[in-house]
């Protein structure tokens, strides 16, 4: 995706007009291409905090986590595996991280979506 936003800016036609007035690539790279590309790869970084967050807390849940970290994850994993399920403590044990697991992966999912939405749109 950031390739794709680099080749059109690339592509413009004030960017072939700098080159054309003799602009060094360090000064097209930061004062065009940087600015176009900084809030899509800004997104793509929540994104994949997003994706994280999930892979370490479902590894976690499931024992292959790091015993030694403490993680939302490995949280739901003791309350499972000391039947907080069973005996009715799950509301103090499992609604938490399952909580803050869910409610963090969707605002950093919000928070992607308005950045994306907020960028200027590219069009060659």
């Amino acid at each position: 995706m950031i390739r794709s936003v680099v080749l059109a800016v690339r592509g413009m036609t004030y960017v072939e007009a700098t080159v054309a007035l003799g602009a060094s690539s360090l000064h097209i790279a930061r004062f065009h291409l940087l600015p176009a590309v900084f809030p899509v790869a800004f997104a793509q970084l929540i994104a994949l905090t997003s994706s994280a967050i999930l892979l370490e807390s479902s590894l976690s849940f499931l024992g292959l986590g790091d015993p030694t970290q403490k993680s939302w994850g490995s949280i739901l994993f003791y309350a499972q595996v000391r039947g907080s399920f069973l005996n009715g403590s799950w509301p103090w044990w499992a609604l938490p991280p399952g909580l803050l697991i869910t409610s963090s992966v969707l605002a950093l999912a919000a928070l992607g979506r308005g950045l994306e939405r907020g960028s200027p749109r590219i069009s060659p």
